[in-house]
Formats: structure tokens, sequence, C-alpha cells
């Protein structure tokens, strides 16, 4: 229950369209009533053979009630878009801004096709219950009142009948909500990791193909399908039993209340215009009942995404508050400190990090050299603000890490990853995305500085051409030139290359070393090697093996003294 008033908590950020569609609807049912009232009262009046003017105010007041429902129930419509719209925009921002704040440390935890079908489905599932079950409350709730008085006016019994009709109609779906939930949860979990999978194959297809495990995927694929869709028949067959339960109420509301209506006129207690009434409206009182139901039922769905939702959003983040942060203080060549740096990714887990002292000097590339596993990547990580650290283990500038805003640190550093990351849309979109506001022509000149210009022109649409999903329609060191030119144009004080040329072929790789000797001019650049080559000129290099710093020189002074380097360099010239 908690998390039903959790979700309805969203609607606060639509205070205004949640009390029109309210207002909407009490005004629909208010057009169907009068509706029908006037038909009830046309009717009477032709069976007592009242004046024919009366007849046709009836059927004219009838007719307008009619136009008036007509047009509420079509602006509702339209209406109905803008204010789901405006709910799931809302709720979508704040489950990204979450991911975004937890960064990389919780996005390695979960599946991206679960976050995926969170964001997508689980908030579109969300629709029925926050813009139509919940304002369907209130208008049951004010048309249960109104209907209640007025049909106690013509019989007492038949006005406390259908307002104990109205009454179980809103109980009822929640006595087998306990029920309801469970499944419903497991439904959801059924198909976000349905929905995973077939993210994972279809990025993965290349590597099902050659080795030879499409079908068998394939397979495994349709198994878990015909898994889901069990599932799915088995939590409509109890979805529907409450659902079946209610429409069961109403029917048999509207019948009892005709039915003492008629036994009270037989019995004389009420003319049999009354009757005539009752028989018109009774119907009409339990509809906004009906119409709960419905909504109700349509909105199973999003209330199983309520627990992973609220697992997000709820997700512990550090207790730092903005005011404790700083946006200012690192400088054009900022100095960087780790000093006895130690570093777990899981709480009681292995050292990935063992006492680590490095100096990163301003305006000097600074290289780090190691085996894979060696942690070279995770001080990348740990500068990123993307896991948190013991109090001013790395200092800036001499200040903490942790003192400084996260958005403020990243505005700070440029990154070159081993695998850059192209977004769908342009060339010129993908290196703007650094600095949003740049003009064509900076995008121009930091595409010229990353020698990507030449190629880029000679795209079909130049810098106007679609580089598709993940930049798949470049190649490897056309991808990394975009990102260099992107660093460049960010032209942040602080550059870390993060074995941006090792998955390049030797050609690209010189290529890529001339665009990057430019994107270390003036500034702090930290540089991890795969290739040695790459890590000559530093003016400093670090080698670690399994978490620890083992040796500290020039390329030259390691090649006399350091035999973890001089045999990672030996590796390389055989390869």
């Amino acid at each position: 229950m908690n998390q039903f008033f959790r979700l309805v908590y969203f609607l606060k950020y639509a205070k205004k369209e949640t009390a029109i569609r309210i207002l909407l609807g009490l005004g629909i049912v208010g057009a169907q009533f009068s509706q029908t009232w006037f038909l009830a009262k046309m009717v009477i009046a032709v069976c007592e053979k009242r004046d024919m003017k009366e007849i046709l105010l009836c059927f004219l007041a009838e007719f307008l009630s009619l136009f008036i429902r007509a047009s509420l129930i079509k602006y509702q419509e339209y209406f109905l878009k803008k204010y789901a719209a405006k709910v799931k925009n809302e709720i979508r921002s704040q489950i990204l801004d979450k991911i975004m704040v937890l960064g990389p440390s919780f996005k390695n935890d979960q599946r991206t096709g679960n976050l995926q079908s969170l964001i997508t489905d689980g908030v579109e599932s969300l629709e029925a219950f926050l813009t139509q079950y919940i304002p369907q409350i209130a208008v049951v709730v004010f048309t249960t009142i109104f209907i209640t008085s007025f049909m106690c006016r013509l019989d007492r019994t038949v006005g406390l009948l259908l307002l104990f009709m109205s009454a179980v109609t809103v109980i009822v779906p929640h006595i087998f909500m306990p029920a309801v939930s469970d499944v419903m949860v497991l439904y959801w979990k059924e198909y976000a990791q349905l929905n995973a999978q077939y993210i994972d194959d279809m990025q993965g297809m290349s590597t099902l193909k050659s080795l030879g495990v499409s079908r068998k995927e394939g397979r495994r694929l349709q198994t878990q399908a015909i898994g889901f869709a069990a599932e799915s028949m088995r939590n409509l067959g109890i979805s529907l039993s409450d659902s079946t339960l209610i429409t069961i109420c109403i029917t048999a509301g509207t019948s009892i209340s005709i039915l003492l209506s008629a036994i009270h006129v037989a019995q004389g207690k009420i003319p049999y215009a009354v009757l005539i009434q009752v028989l018109f409206l009774a119907g009409e009182c339990l509809k906004p009942m009906n119409d709960l139901s419905i909504y109700w039922h349509n909105s199973y769905t999003g209330l199983s995404v309520a627990e992973e939702l609220l697992y997000v959003l709820d997700y512990p983040v550090s207790e730092k508050t903005k005011e404790d942060l700083q946006n200012t203080g690192i400088g054009e060549k900022p100095e960087i400190v780790l000093q006895n740096l130690s570093f777990q990714y899981e709480k009681d887990g292995i050292d990935v990090l063992k006492n680590v002292d490095m100096v990163f000097e301003s305006g000097k590339v600074t290289a780090i050299a190691g085996k894979s596993g060696s942690g070279k990547s995770t001080i990348v990580n740990l500068l990123l603000g993307f896991y948190e650290t013991e109090k001013n283990r790395i200092q800036i500038d001499g200040k903490a890490l942790g003192s400084f805003e996260p958005d403020y640190l990243r505005s700070r550093i440029s990154v070159v990853f081993q695998d850059s990351f192209l977004f769908y849309g342009t060339v010129k979109d993908n290196i703007r995305m650094a600095r949003p506001e740049a003009s064509d022509a900076e995008i121009m000149q930091a595409a010229m500085s990353a020698n990507a210009h030449e190629f880029i022109v000679n795209l079909p649409n130049g810098y106007d051409t679609l580089v598709g999903e993940r930049g798949a329609t470049l190649s490897g060191g056309e991808r990394q030139r975009i990102a260099i030119a992107r660093a460049i144009l960010k032209n942040a004080p602080i550059l870390i290359l993060d074995e941006a040329t090792s998955s390049v072929d030797c050609k690209n790789e010189q290529e890529i070393q001339n665009a990057l000797k430019e994107a270390m001019k003036d500034r702090t650049t930290l540089v991890i090697a795969h290739r040695m080559t790459t890590i000559e000129d530093a003016d400093r290099i670090y080698v670690m093996q399994n978490g620890c710093v083992e040796g500290c020189g020039t390329h030259e002074e390691l090649l006399q003294k350091d035999q973890i380097y001089q045999n990672l360099v030996r590796a390389q010239s055989y390869e």
C-alpha cells in the first residue's frame, strides 16, 4: 500500500492537469446522467400523454446533454494525451537523473535491458493508474454522494443499495491486491528479463553468428518467450477474477435496484413514474464504478513496476549536499595527487588498488603501464568520480576530489576511452556533445586538430552524415578521431587517454597519435597504455601490477632498472 501512495505522489507535478481531469470526468458523468434522466422524463411524459411541448423540451434537453457529453469525451481524449505525457516525462526524468547521479557503479550491476524496459515500457504502463484510475476515484466519490442523494429522494432503499454497491466496487480490487501484486511483480520481472535477453542477442548478433549458436540461442529465447506467455495468461486469469466480481456486483446492483422499485410500486409505496426513472438511471448510477474497474484492471502492469521503479529512485547516494561541494578550484594546469590509495569495488571484496601513491604533475604527461587487471582503468573511474574513495586519498590542486561537485569535476576532464561511444546522430552532433554551444567553425577546427576533418568531408553528407548506432558505420580509427575531436572541443584542463589506440591498426595509430599530441598541449594528461610505443615520450611512467605501483620513471630509466616494464616492452615487441 505504501508503494500505491508513493506512485500517487508523482501527480503533484501535474496538480492542475489532475484537477482538470477530475472536472472533465464529473462533467461527462453529469451530462450522461442528465441525458438519461431527460430520456426517462420524456418516456414518462409520453406514457402520461402530456403536452407535446413538454415532450419536445425533454427531447431537446436530452439532445443537448448528449452533445455536451460527446464534446467533453472528445476533449478528454485529447487532454489525456497531454496530461499523461507530462506525468510520464517527469517520472522518466527522475529515473534518468538518478541513474546519472549513481553513475557506472550502479549501472554496471544492472542489465541494460532491464533499465531500458523500466524507463520505456515500465513508465508507459503507469499511465492508466496515474492519469485514469486515481482521478476516477475522485469522480466516483463525488458522483456517489450526488447520485445517492438523488436516488434516495426517489426511493431511499434503492439509494442506499446503490451506495453499498459503489463501496463494494471500490473496495473489492484492494482486497485482491496482495495476491495480484505478487503475480504482477513476477510478470514484470519475467518481461524485463526477456526484453534484456533480446537486447543482448541483438547487440551480440555477430558473435552468435560467428560461433554458430544463433539457432540454439533462438530456441532458448523461444522457450523463455513461451514461459513468459504462460505467466501472462496466469496473470490475466487472476486480474480477470476481480474484474468479473466487480461486473457481477454492478449488474446485481442494477437488477436488484429495479426489482426493489418494482416491488415498492406493487406495494403502492412509490408511483410507477419513479420505477421508470430507476429503470433508466440505476445502470447509469453505477457506470462510473464500472469505468473505475476498467481503469484498475488496466493499471495492473503499472503497479507491478512500482517495486523496481522505487528501488532505483530510493537507491542510496552520497549524503553530501550541493552546498557542501565546490564549483571552482581546479586550475588550467592542475596537479593530481594519489596518496596511499586503496580501493575495493565491493565491500569486504578484494583490493583492486593497494596503497597507490602517484603524482600527475601540472601540465605534463603521466602514463600508467601494466597488464590487464593491474588497476589502471580503476584509477580513471575514481578520477571521474564514478566511485567514492576514502577522504583526501585523491587531491586535485590540493583539494580532495570528493569536495568538488561531480558535474563541475567532469567538466574539467576530457576522456578518450579505448572503445569510444558514438551516439546515433550526425558526426557534428557527436562532436558538439562536448560543448553544446560550440559553433560549426569550432567543431570543424577541433576535427582538424584531431586529424578527422579529411575523412569527415569525404563522408556522404560530410559533418551531417548519420553515424548509426554506436557509430557502426565508421571504422574504429574514425570513431577514435571523432572522440578525440570531442575531447579537444571540450578544452578541459585534464585529459585522460584510456588505451585510446589499443583497438586500431598501425596506420590509424600513427594518425591518432598525431592527433593526441595536439590534444595534450597545455594540459595535465594521464595516459593509460596498452602499446608501449604510445608512452615513450611521457614525462613520467608508473608501472602497475596486481593493484600496486611497482616502478616509476621515464621510459629510458625503466628500461634499465624495472624488470616488469622490460617484460611489458619485450612482450609488445613480439606482438
